[in-house]
């Protein structure tokens, strides 16, 4: 059984921060996106599903717990240590005991720093905004970071309509990851089936894959809420509504896109 905890490089009692925290530093310097050779990456992206399905189950708490509970023991490896030697016998008349003196107490240090700064609260924790972080990575183009950081939003929030459908445009980015952000977005969509910009960006998600049918479909559904939004005028020129054509018509533009990322990020 793979052990999840050994992949990540983390003790089985870890907490949840520390889980998110080994899962992005593996994310930063293992992702197969930062491999340029084609053989390489394709070990890379092998074996970065490990580190992926280490996450997706250790940071839920419920797979987190059943997966525990099937893995084995933690066996002891190390050995016990040596016993030390007793020290020798010395033969002759006990020693008196020494006199000890009474240590005088020790002043305490109040540096002027501490003197006149306020105490600094050591409980509590700040609460990590994967969603807002997620947003400033995609404005910066960093789409890498952006899809780890939004996935994190997803798991820690699975109801939540803007985390997907910004994580969906995210993946949409790279075109190994059309698929995901497809499933991404109609998430966001059935989450939030009157959101019309939601709608149109999967009506254009699945026509850039060739399912043109059930793209005409999601758009009319679009159209019957709000015909003059623009994201919905936007994919209409993308999505004939005639007879379906024999080619696939090509993916909105990035210019068009970041209105809708725009739109959704004020949400």
């Amino acid at each position: 059984m793979i052990d999840y905890y050994a992949i990540l490089g983390i003790p089985r009692d870890a907490s949840s921060l520390q889980i998110r925290d080994a899962y992005l530093n593996l994310a930063r310097t293992t992702h197969p996106d930062k491999v340029k050779d084609p053989e390489a990456r394709k070990k890379a992206e092998d074996a970065f599903k490990f580190v992926t399905a280490a996450y997706d189950t250790l940071s839920r708490e419920r797979s987190r717990r059943d997966y525990t509970t099937r893995l084995p023991a933690e066996t002891e490896s190390k050995a016990a240590p040596a016993r030390r030697a007793a020290p020798p016998m010395v033969q002759g008349p006990s020693l008196k005991p020494r006199e000890s003196r009474p240590a005088p107490p020790a002043e305490p240090m109040v540096t002027p720093a501490a003197a006149s700064s306020p105490a600094i609260p050591t409980t509590g924790r700040v609460k990590f905004d994967a969603l807002g972080q997620g947003i400033e990575a995609f404005k910066k183009q960093d789409y890498h970071t952006a899809v780890q950081l939004l996935n994190m939003a997803v798991t820690e929030d699975e109801t939540s309509a803007t985390a997907h459908g910004l994580l969906a445009m995210a993946l949409a980015k790279n075109p190994n990851w059309i698929r995901d952000a497809v499933n991404h977005m109609e998430t966001a969509s059935k989450l939030e089936p009157k959101n019309v910009s939601y709608l149109a960006e999967f009506a254009l998600l699945l026509h850039s894959q060739g399912l043109k049918l059930r793209a005409r479909r999601v758009l009319e559904s679009a159209i019957a809420i709000n015909p003059d939004h623009p994201d919905v005028v936007r994919a209409q020129k993308e999505i004939p509504l005639g007879p379906l054509e024999s080619e696939a018509s090509t993916r909105a533009t990035g210019e068009t896109a970041r209105g809708l990322f725009d739109r959704l990020r004020k949400r």
